[in-house]
């Protein structure tokens, strides 16, 4: 019998990527499950199974307490999401036990399986079971439970550039929406989603403060009615951007990060989102080609719900439970 382990990042540098896609998973094991977390936070912690447990490393970079758990048979499969671990330690635990990790770069890790739902190759090491491309995109049970489609004829707006969004573009997004409402004198209705830890809660509150189309929600628990009720997105290409692909929400898809560019330019070639630099009047004319453009937005939808059908966490656990027992 499988006795999975989650190590999973969920500090507030993290954000709630990692946590969403392996909870996502989790739903479709039946068994008792330890997660091994960076962050204690009540959102977290309401979010696990009653028949599950929580443990917490005390650093980002641990699995001190992880590898406890396992020497003493509590966990005999362990699932890595983060990238913020000690490659020895992972070397360690390959050792005891079997390693599933989600990998979105070529760092080699010697695991016996990898996850990948973007649409990369990279080398893996010879003999690692190998999870790749959008069919594993791990989509949370609430989102395919309540998938719809959009029948309004307002253009509204979701912007989601990640739970923390530490740069800061949220607010170059914004910038551009407002230009165009004023220049343009368009009704948008604008919704923004972000955490409360959030460092730039304050001066989104700020700009957006007697600004009618605008709405900020934060530390929301279920994005299905949010989607359901846009008709465009702007976010960054990760976690969030395969849900939105499932629920037929077309994005313009603006990178944080060195891994978001290869990203983005993989699905704008893909016809599954367009792209924008985080440049205030480079994503004002991304938006207004969108709004103006109905039949791109047709495209990205049948393409994003092509290559993302809801199915990935239950594939990802049938592989996991798979392989667990043919190594018991």
């Amino acid at each position: 019998m499988i006795k999975l382990g989650i190590r999973v990042a969920n500090s507030i540098n993290s954000g709630r990527g990692h946590f969403e896609r392996c909870f996502s998973i989790s739903n479709n094991i039946n068994q008792k499950i330890i997660w091994l977390l960076d962050y204690k936070n009540k959102i977290f912690e309401d979010r696990v199974l009653k028949k599950d447990q929580i443990f917490y490393e005390n650093d980002i970079n641990e699995l001190k307490l992880s590898k406890s758990l396992i020497d003493s048979g509590k966990i005999n499969f362990l699932l890595i999401d983060s990238y913020n671990l000690n490659i020895k330690d992972i070397i360690y635990i390959t050792k005891k036990i079997p390693v599933c990790s989600f990998q979105d770069k070529n760092n080699l890790l010697p695991v016996q399986m990898v996850i990948c739902p973007h649409p990369i190759v990279f080398k893996i090491k010879k003999g690692t079971i190998s999870l790749n491309g959008p069919r594993y995109a791990p989509i949370t049970n609430s989102l395919v439970k309540n998938k719809k489609k959009y029948n309004g004829s307002k253009i509204n707006i979701l912007v989601s550039m990640g739970a923390y969004d530490s740069l800061g573009v949220t607010l170059n997004v914004l910038k551009a929406i407002n230009k165009i409402i004023i220049e343009k004198k368009l009704q948008i209705q604008i919704t923004i989603v972000l955490a409360k830890g959030s460092p730039i809660v304050e001066e989104v509150v700020e700009f957006i403060k007697n600004k009618i189309n605008f709405k900020l929600v934060l530390d929301v628990k279920d994005m299905s009615e949010i989607y359901n009720n846009n008709n465009i997105a702007i976010g960054a290409p990760g976690v969030s951007h395969l849900e939105r692909m499932y629920m037929g929400l077309p994005t313009i898809l603006i990178a944080q990060n060195k891994i978001h560019k290869i990203l983005i330019e993989k699905w704008d070639k893909l016809g599954c989102a367009i792209k924008a630099k985080n440049i205030v009047n480079e994503i004002k004319t991304k938006i207004l080609y969108m709004i103006e453009n109905k039949n791109l937005r047709k495209e990205l939808i049948r393409n994003g719900r092509k290559s993302v059908d809801g199915k990935g966490s239950l594939r990802i656990a049938k592989s996991i439970l798979k392989f667990n027992k043919k190594y018991d």
